[in-house]
């Protein structure tokens, strides 16, 4: 099992020593450095092994990652295990997260970022709620950063539909969730308590989807559609043009869902469209169907059969360009499988590939009965959960 950071690489014997001005060792560090600029994870450990000028190079440059990587939470550690598509066989274990690490649950994140919930536990690990209060944390599971913010008291015991957005360079953030009937609450870098947002709808709250792109908030439940501009100090709502304040579409087995287990999810994609995704489950057996919003007058979810060359991150709920990245499948849906999960599973991960309408298994676990619990094949470590996110190396 590989760590974070990894060792430097053993000194080659067959590097040439001389002056040839065409060895790659004697590369000049500006050319060095765009080579390692257009490189993905795997392709520059790989680079820096090459030699030791290269390796000494390589710290002044970050992997350029595109393509989502697996995060999988130990059960009782301290740290993160991380892989990716590109070498499925491979993990790799984050330093130590904190004393606390542990007890909390993640419950989204924004590239290495992860939005953090402490619990409070007793001796047989049950969960202690004092007077609803929540107590969140932001780290970044790559440099440690920690962004502690202030507790907040709640209907629910955890933050709903959560988001999480951070700026790499500024380190501006922006928290949002559901925090009770009908409410919405949200924190940014520079506030000083948490702001409270009425949404318009008050019913079917149980089903709302939140989606946070290019500081918009999109809010869907089974009734309508609102938008929210978070850019400026107050949260305004954005009309939408057409009016299309719909309602969501109908699962197609309606007739049916007794039988199924079932998931509705917002998707907004890179050009900035609406879509919605039934995920559909019987045994062993999954299903798709992806709805995209109109974009005139109309009030009617258009069906989609194809995204082209952008894949669904469905943890997320954004697309991302596809296309020519190596290690990644275009015209697929990256989604985790641990809020339908039962007996018959065997991972939480997977990839459907909607040209084919397969299911691509990402990692293999054993499925431990006895406590709903996980554990990679490779490795003696039980996992508790685990989801996609897209890990940033580089410092933009």
């Amino acid at each position: 099992m590989a760590s974070l950071p990894q060792s430097p690489p053993p000194k080659s014997s067959t590097i040439s020593t001389g002056r040839d001005p065409h060895c790659w060792s004697k590369l000049p560090l500006d050319l060095m450095l765009m080579v390692f600029e257009i490189l993905g994870f795997a392709d520059f450990e790989r680079a820096k092994s090459v030699c030791s000028s290269w390796y000494s190079g390589s710290k002044q440059s970050k992997p350029n990652n595109k393509i989502p990587w697996m995060i999988l939470f130990p059960e009782d550690k301290n740290y993160c295990l991380l892989t990716n598509p590109e070498d499925k066989e491979k993990l790799y274990k984050t330093q130590h997260l904190g004393d606390g690490f542990a007890k909390s649950v993640c419950l989204t994140t924004c590239r290495s970022w992860l939005l953090m919930h402490a619990d409070y536990r007793d001796m047989e690990g049950n969960i202690i709620i004092f007077d609803e209060k929540h107590n969140l944390f932001i780290l970044n599971l790559l440099t440690h950063e920690r962004i502690n913010l202030p507790a907040f008291k709640s209907y629910y015991h955890r933050l709903g539909c959560p988001i999480l957005w951070i700026d790499e360079k500024t380190k501006d953030y922006l928290v949002i969730g559901k925090a009770g009937p009908g409410n919405l609450v949200s924190f940014k870098k520079g506030d000083n308590s948490w702001k409270r947002t009425k949404l318009p709808f008050s019913r079917f709250l149980d089903s709302l989807n939140l989606v946070y792109k290019d500081h918009k908030l999109y809010c869907l439940n089974y009734e309508k559609l609102h938008i929210f501009d978070f850019s400026g100090e107050i949260p305004l709502q954005v009309t939408i043009p057409g009016g299309l304040y719909i309602t969501r579409p109908d699962c197609p087995w309606q007739l049916l869902l007794k039988m199924y287990r079932r998931k509705g999810d917002m998707v907004v994609t890179v050009r900035g469209d609406v879509l919605f995704v039934w995920r559909i489950r019987v045994c062993k057996t999954w299903a798709f169907k992806i709805f995209k919003m109109g974009s005139s007058k109309g009030t009617k979810w258009e069906k989609i059969i194809s995204l082209g060359d952008e894949s669904i991150i469905l943890d997320l709920g954004i697309t991302v360009l596809a296309k020519d990245v190596e290690g990644m499948t275009s015209n697929s849906i990256y989604f985790n499988a641990n809020d339908l999960v039962d007996e018959y599973d065997e991972n939480e991960l997977f990839i459907f590939n909607i040209d084919t309408r397969k299911v691509e298994r990402s990692l293999q676990f054993h499925f431990k009965k006895k406590d709903k619990s996980l554990q990679f094949v490779s490795s003696s470590v039980t996992i508790s959960y685990a989801r996609w996110f897209l890990p940033s190396f580089r410092q933009e």
